[in-house]
């Protein structure tokens, strides 16, 4: 004999049932849910990537070579892409008027420390630039931004002094040359030779965005130049063989303390194959 009537049997299948097409139902919409999220992640990232790797080797050709022009300091200026375009705009002229500052003096020191086995030269080189005075109220008097470029998340720019553009007529080259190069640039290896001069290779690993990484490598670029110039090189001591497997290892330290005058950047260039960003560096040599 039954302890429970008919109807209560019934009820309580209708409960059970209504609760397992719930329990269905919830899992169903978690599952499009959790799809479209992912499918939308996908589709986002797959769009962020094709504009980085297109901004990372896309520039204008006056970002390639410096244009030569007679009695005009050009150079090379950097900042984010800011939401203002006012604080954007005087980013970009206080980078101007520190690299033209930096382009006729600056006072380096490079510091390099490490190991010298047999072929392999393993180190660590901190390199120190003089900080450059601005003066904020001045900026939009006494420098222009001639033309820039939005990249990454950043921009480059090719400014000059205010004064030096009266009654010039600036012809910059404006197409767009991809920079798809699977090998670092001939200069890298051979840098150029010229008479008075002297030139300095600089690189950068790949950073957040393409200016950074090319600012770093202005900087090491005008860094090689110093260490052409004046290099002081201490072997600290010599360190004997611990095991068969090692070789024999000197330490030492490199310094250059200097002043450079006149030290230009006159190139960009960018290996796709390493995620490497170069800049070249010229300076004439006073005799």
């Amino acid at each position: 004999m039954n302890k429970y009537p008919p109807r209560i049997f019934s009820y309580l299948r209708g409960n059970i049932n209504q609760s397992i097409m719930k329990s269905d139902i919830l899992k169903i919409n978690y599952f499009i849910l959790f799809f479209i999220i992912f499918y939308s992640s996908c589709q986002h990232h797959q769009n962020f990537e094709k504009k980085e790797i297109s901004n990372h080797i896309t520039v204008p050709a006056w970002f390639i070579e410096n244009p030569q022009i007679s009695d005009l300091n050009l150079v090379y200026a950097y900042c984010s892409q800011y939401f203002n375009k006012k604080t954007e705009k005087k980013m970009l002229l206080s980078s101007a008027a520190e690299n033209i500052k930096k382009s006729k003096n600056v006072a380096l020191t490079i510091i390099q420390k490490g190991k010298h086995q047999t072929d392999r030269y393993l180190s660590n080189t901190q390199i120190l630039e003089s900080d450059v005075k601005i003066d904020e109220k001045e900026l939009e008097n006494k420098y222009t931004i001639i033309h820039q470029f939005p990249i990454g998340s950043g921009i480059l720019a090719l400014a000059a002094e205010t004064k030096q553009l009266k009654n010039k007529n600036i012809n910059v080259k404006k197409q767009m040359k991809t920079l798809n190069n699977t090998f670092p640039p001939k200069w890298v290896k051979n840098p150029p030779f010229q008479n008075g001069f002297v030139f300095g290779v600089g690189s950068a690993q790949d950073h957040s965005s393409p200016e950074k990484a090319w600012k770093v490598a202005e900087k090491n670029a005008r860094a090689n130049i110093a260490l052409q110039l004046h290099t002081n090189l201490i072997y600290e001591k010599n360190e004997i063989q611990t095991s068969m497997w090692e070789w024999l290892a000197t330490n030492h330290q490199i310094c250059s303390s200097m002043i450079l005058t006149n030290a230009k950047i006159i190139k960009h260039d960018y290996c796709e194959t390493t995620k490497t960003y170069y800049a070249l560096a010229r300076m004439r040599i006073i005799h």
